[in-house]
């Protein structure tokens, strides 16, 4: 008599890493013989690949695992992996007592499939359909109305916020450069829970391109924490620049997609990214600044001028206009005054972004800011947030460059 088949469903929410994890997950899982399903009251394994950037994010991984408790059927099991299980824990073990893992350490997902795959590989490959969220499914069929129909290519508004949005499938192939983060900034709790920067070698990732070109795809996007931090771990004297050096001098290579650029990394290495913008395969250009005062950019740990932040920005823009550029800001830092924030605003007045995300600061888990004294309101906070989409709207609708 044939064995039942095993069922899983796998549900992942947050970043581009996040999505490209949950898509290894899904070719693990089959390759270990189970059969994928959309319904979690379906599955006897129900893998939860969380995030837990901000508040808000936490709340949705903590919605989903409450939902998936009581949906699922009796003796399925419930694992919990991604960020969540290290950025808070404590949370996370009050409604969940089952098998968790963060991004670092995969072993127990290893031993639960019990010796059908030997290895959890590094996916490079188109993000799932299956594993976007409803809204960037929209997001999704939205920017493919737009390529299909030449007609909403002249409504300016529709294309420069569609065209700017991060979304990549199917045709899109992902290339992990590196993981982790650098950095040290005192508000952010990610590379709490993906360690300091590791860089895939060149040759590697140059190899794995060369596959994927060989294979048909001619859209990309350089996926990692942080993608400037690229090299800095290895003794030989790369960056990501080298990185996007090496592809766009195929000729097959179409479009290439790039996750946000630290400021300091961009002001420092302007010529440069002036060069590789030039060859017109970069459609969006992000570099998130997050503050327009000096004092509270000390205060985050970061290390640039935003006079030089919006000098470069502005040359990119007068150099080449069909770039989208995208920017984020936080509002609300602990001790930001009403002075640092103008600062912020005015940034924002000066430079036209064809999107941007506000972020009202939120504590995050053993973080320096959550230390912090003067924290601001949350009233206030949110009508700053308000206060800096105003003028990005009204920047993006009246103005022209």
């Amino acid at each position: 008599m044939e064995s039942k088949v095993p069922t899983a469903h796998i549900r992942s929410t947050g970043c581009i890493s996040n999505l490209l994890d949950g898509t290894g997950y899904e070719q693990l899982l089959k390759e270990a013989g189970y059969r994928l399903v959309k319904d979690v009251g379906n599955a006897e394994l129900i893998l939860l690949n969380t995030c837990a950037f901000n508040r808000l994010k936490e709340e949705e991984a903590i919605r989903l695992i409450e939902r998936a408790k009581v949906d699922k059927k009796k003796g399925a099991r419930i694992l919990v992996c991604g960020c969540l299980p290290e950025i808070n824990r404590e949370r996370l073990q009050k409604i969940h007592n089952g098998v968790t893992f963060g991004p670092k350490d995969k072993s127990e997902l290893l031993k639960l499939l019990q010796n059908r795959v030997a290895t959890l590989p590094d996916i490079n490959a188109p993000i799932s359909y299956y594993q976007y969220s409803p809204l960037k499914k929209v997001i999704y069929q939205s920017k493919r109305l737009i390529e299909f129909f030449p007609l909403l290519n002249r409504v300016s508004i529709i294309n420069r916020v569609l065209g700017s949005l991060f979304i990549y499938a199917k045709d899109v192939f992902c290339l992990k450069v590196e993981t982790g983060c650098w950095g040290s900034c005192t508000y952010c709790a990610i590379r709490l829970a993906k360690g300091r920067t590791v860089s895939r070698p060149l040759e590697e990732i140059s190899a794995e391109f060369n596959r994927a070109i060989d294979e048909g795809y001619r859209k990309f996007v350089l996926v990692g924490d942080e993608i400037t931090s690229y090299g800095r771990d290895i003794s030989q004297q790369l960056d990501i620049l080298d990185i996007i050096d090496e592809l766009i001098k195929n000729e097959r290579l179409k479009i290439l997609y790039l996750e946000s650029f630290e400021p300091s990394f961009m002001i420092s290495n302007f010529d440069r990214i002036l060069e590789v913008l030039a060859g017109g395969k970069i459609p969006v250009f992000c570099s998130s600044v997050q503050s327009g005062s000096n004092r509270i950019l000390k205060e985050m740990n970061r290390h640039y001028k935003p006079e030089d932040y919006i000098s470069c920005m502005k040359e990119i823009r007068k150099k080449y206009p069909k770039i989208y550029l995208r920017n984020e800001i936080i509002v609300g830092f602990p001790g930001e005054t009403e002075d640092d924030f103008l600062e912020s605003l005015d940034l924002v007045s000066q430079l036209t972004f064809d999107f941007i995300d506000v972020y009202e600061y939120e504590d995050r888990p053993n973080t320096a800011a959550s230390r912090m004294p003067h924290k601001i309101p949350a009233h206030e906070k949110n009508i700053r947030r308000k206060r800096i989409l105003r003028q990005y709207w009204k920047n993006l609708l009246l103005k022209k460059n």
